[in-house]
């Protein structure tokens, strides 16, 4: 039974499914991107979508310089703020009151500097960060689940 057991877990976690995916949710519920992979979820209709975070979990705990963050919509074009859609100074973004047309492909470009210390040299990163966000109409699960479900390490 035990080896059975361990057997399952094993597979579970080269599946894929075990361990995290590609990004990072906080315990304030902030999802953060990761560079060349898509962050998946579903937002059920007429509820809020989570926060989304314009840079990785990585990226959040160094000191990031003159940061300027730029959202796309599904719609391929800038987002701004406006009754459904908020953007904080912070390159964060939620949507509001989440309807099916709204669902598809959010980008966010993150830019800032890096200087190098012994040249004082300014050099400009840019990094995008792509979530796909899909209206779901009931708590009934979904599978493949989406990429932001965050599972327990054994």
């Amino acid at each position: 039974m035990r080896a059975w057991v361990l057997l399952s877990a094993v597979l579970w976690y080269l599946t894929g499914a075990g361990g995290r995916r590609s990004s990072e949710r906080t315990s304030k519920g902030f999802i953060y991107g990761k560079p060349g992979h898509p962050v998946k979820l579903y937002v059920k209709l007429h509820h809020h979508s989570p926060v989304l975070v314009c840079m990785d979990f990585r990226r959040a705990k160094k000191e990031t310089v003159d940061p300027t963050y730029i959202w796309i919509g599904p719609n391929e074009k800038p987002l701004t703020g406006n009754n459904q859609i908020n953007i904080t100074k912070t390159g964060k973004l939620m949507v509001k009151d989440f309807l099916e047309a709204l669902s598809g492909l959010y980008t966010c470009t993150l830019s800032y500097k890096t200087v190098r210390a012994e040249t004082q040299e300014e050099t400009i990163v840019k990094q995008r960060y792509d979530f796909m966000i899909f209206g779901k109409r009931s708590d009934r699960r979904i599978f493949p689940e989406p990429s932001i479900y965050l599972l327990p390490r054994l």
